[in-house]
């Protein structure tokens, strides 16, 4: 990262004053009947000295050039998102971290990528994980999870989520403890390590980047897992592709859901091996469930589902 030439506050002082001066120069030339090569000189140093202290002024952050007049600045830097000027920053946050289900599947051939073609309507549920972030003063970035983790720390999607994330925003100058509190079933097709990954992303933007954009993040999102995207958001949304491309859907309609997990675990790679594996291949209805969630009618998404509703 290059360290920034002139600091936010610096740059910001010398645009003024040259803005300021050259006003004034202006002023005096047309009131005292000046030689107007006098104007021109105030003009042409006064936009010099603006231009060339908003070029040098970098972030001091990630480094880059701001690439924006301080005076139309909103205080964030438009590239990463960090607030500009030195500012008290909180030094912890609470994410939570909702499960899904897939309302609709359909499955298409395995691309070259690797990845499958995938149509798939997704709505949040309130079956939840909870993420808390805190800096800590190292000498290393931790996860502390209330389950046994299965996978070694650098493995988890958390503690990749974190390292994807400062490598757009730029080298931290702390280090980040992860408290996990599991609900969400493993293996059950619900989503709890890529939501659980979304919700790192959107609490290391409350510590270090709020002006941060949805759509930055989900960028970054798509580095983690296919899925990973629409756990920034949330909601209920159509996803395509290989289930990085959402298109946000109504909300569905307030109801109860029961789900079921098993015993028994199967891992993604598994089922969808088992899909490729299968003589036919079965596929949802989005079109239906979409056109039930437009009018409201939750009868209209269950019969979409092949489903009936259950009045208590």
């Amino acid at each position: 990262m290059k360290k920034p030439l002139i600091n936010f506050k610096t740059a910001r002082i010398i645009e003024i004053v040259s803005i300021v001066l050259m006003l004034i120069l202006v002023g005096l030339t047309v009131l005292l009947e000046l030689n107007k090569a006098l104007l021109a000189v105030s003009i042409v140093g006064g936009l010099t000295v603006y231009v060339v202290a908003a070029f040098f002024d970098r972030c001091p952050h990630c480094g880059r050039n701001l690439d924006r007049v301080s005076l139309l600045r909103d205080g964030f830097c438009p590239r990463c998102g960090a607030p500009l000027e030195e500012e008290e920053r909180p030094m912890r946050t609470t994410e939570t971290a909702c499960a899904k289900v897939n309302l609709t599947l359909s499955v298409g051939e395995k691309r070259p990528d690797g990845y499958h073609e995938v149509e798939t309507a997704m709505t949040g549920v309130g079956l939840y994980d909870t993420v808390a972030l805190y800096r800590n003063t190292g000498p290393w970035d931790r996860l502390e999870c209330d389950s046994p983790v299965t996978e070694r720390a650098g493995d988890n999607l958390c503690m990749k989520a974190l390292r994807v994330f400062f490598e757009e925003f730029g080298p931290k100058k702390d280090f980040v403890t992860i408290q996990l509190e599991k609900r969400i079933p493993t293996q059950a097709g619900l989503g709890g390590g890529s939501s659980d990954a979304a919700a790192v992303l959107r609490g290391l933007r409350t510590l270090y980047a709020p002006n941060m954009t949805d759509t930055r993040l989900e960028k970054m999102a798509e580095k983690l897992g296919s899925d990973v995207p629409f756990f920034i958001r949330g909601g209920t949304a159509l996803a395509t592709g290989r289930g990085e491309k959402l298109e946000a859907l109504p909300k569905m309609p307030q109801c109860w859901l029961v789900i079921v997990k098993p015993e028994e675990s199967h891992s993604t790679a598994a089922m969808y091996a088992a899909i490729d594996s299968a003589p036919q291949r079965v596929s949802g209805d989005s079109r239906a469930v979409r056109e039930g969630l437009e009018k409201g009618d939750l009868s209209a998404v269950a019969a979409g589902l092949g489903l009936s509703l259950i009045h208590i």
